[in-house]
């Protein structure tokens, strides 16, 4: 293994070529940005090849000619029950784990699975855009509970929070790690916020895609780790983490047998539970195999968010980054520039030449932000505060 690290190292320091691959991040340049010469930092996926056992096993696999409908095997829930236990002490079981094409796709069933006729949704802006889309194409209301930001980093809103409980509110959709604006929950903030929602019998959704990338001192504290787990869901996949997005596989893992039935009929109405052959096999084995390969890349990622964080604070420091707990999303503030999102934007299409994700797809709280994806080979890091200084400078 020890070899396998040095050679995915080299990986990662020198890059893999994307383009030509039928890549959204790198072949839809001139589509998303205007221009084919743009960096992209945007979309989160990484430029680093996934765990070559996973490519040995899917290329072994595609020896057999026929592709037809799969199931889910004992092996396969038992990898990603180890998985869970190993990295992040959740302690769960078989019969909890339901299957889905995606998170997102999981977002849309919860809600109509919890979210009662005529209440509202609360999600945490500036938050990932399909949260609010699961209130809004399903029907519902939607109470934003936005984070509070601080000197000392963003937090919860206790206060309104209970006041959108005591107001209507039915789901609460949880984001640990929050994704755009890196925090990792701690135990106490969660144990708030369960308390509270037991209180008013709202039900928590917590997307944890993102939990395999946190960064010490920081841990997970899955919901599912708190008192009452049943009252709970959680939302998880491979495909972040191992750099699988296009095999569009995910998991929801709901201990009550009541929420986890009520999943289950609209999974069916959607005719989403039907696992991917290709995705399926490829966590079994990421699960039993990636473990030694995630270690590596959450050191880079590491020496990413360090570099880029000092780098600003040398030299562009009207460009503030948020702590990065958790995810390889760097939440960057540039409102001291006094400039509206639009010429924001175009000054980084135009002038800079970097693709990043605007702050606006976060929601309005998002104005003045951008968000900037750090899975990629350092040279590129370096490179994009060389274009920020040269505009921004």
């Amino acid at each position: 293994m020890k070899l396998l690290n040095a050679e995915y190292r080299a990986y990662l320091e020198n890059g893999v070529d994307r383009t030509g691959t039928h890549c959204l991040k790198w072949d839809d340049r001139k589509n998303t940005f205007g221009r084919e010469d743009v960096l992209p930092m945007w979309v989160a996926d990484m430029d680093f090849p996934t765990l070559p056992a996973i490519c040995q096993a899917l290329a072994k696999r595609t020896e057999h000619p026929v592709f037809g409908y799969t199931f889910v095997t004992p092996e396969e829930k038992r990898a990603e029950l180890g998985w869970l236990e190993r990295r992040h002490g959740v302690k769960a079981e078989e019969d909890w784990i339901l299957y889905c094409d995606g998170v997102v796709d999981s977002l849309f069933a919860c809600a109509r699975a919890f979210a009662r006729p005529g209440s509202q949704i609360m999600v945490q802006p500036p938050v990932y855009g399909p949260f609010y889309q699961a209130a809004k194409v399903n029907g519902f209301g939607l109470w934003r509970n936005g984070l509070r930001q601080t000197e000392d980093g963003w937090h919860m809103d206790l206060e309104n929070m209970e006041q959108g409980f005591r107001s209507g509110v039915s789901m609460f959709l949880l984001c640990n790690p929050h994704n755009p604006v890196g925090r990792v929950w701690t135990r106490e903030e969660l144990l708030q916020v369960t308390e509270l929602a037991d209180r008013y019998g709202v039900t928590i959704v917590s997307d944890e895609i993102h939990s395999d990338f946190i960064y010490a001192p920081h841990r997970l504290n899955s919901i599912l780790s708190l008192p009452h787990p049943e009252r709970r869901i959680m939302l998880h996949s491979a495909t972040k983490t191992f750099n699988l997005a296009a095999l569009r596989q995910s998991s929801l893992l709901a201990p009550g047998e009541e929420k986890r039935a009520l999943i289950r009929t609209e999974l069916e109405k959607m005719h989403a539970g039907t696992p991917n052959l290709f995705g399926a096999l490829a966590q079994r084995v990421a699960y039993e195999q990636g473990d030694e390969w995630l270690d590596e890349l959450l050191r880079y990622l590491q020496e990413n968010r360090d570099w880029l964080k000092d780098a600003l604070s040398r030299r562009l420091p009207q460009i503030r980054m948020s702590d990065l707990e958790g995810t390889y999303l760097a939440w960057l503030d540039f409102r001291a520039f006094q400039l509206d999102q639009e010429t924001l934007s175009e000054k980084l299409i135009r002038e800079t030449g970097l693709g990043l994700s605007s702050g606006l797809q976060f929601g309005e709280e998002g104005n003045g932000f951008f968000r900037m994806n750090l899975a990629t080979q350092r040279k590129n890091v370096e490179e994009a505060v060389d274009r920020l200084a040269k505009t921004f400078g």
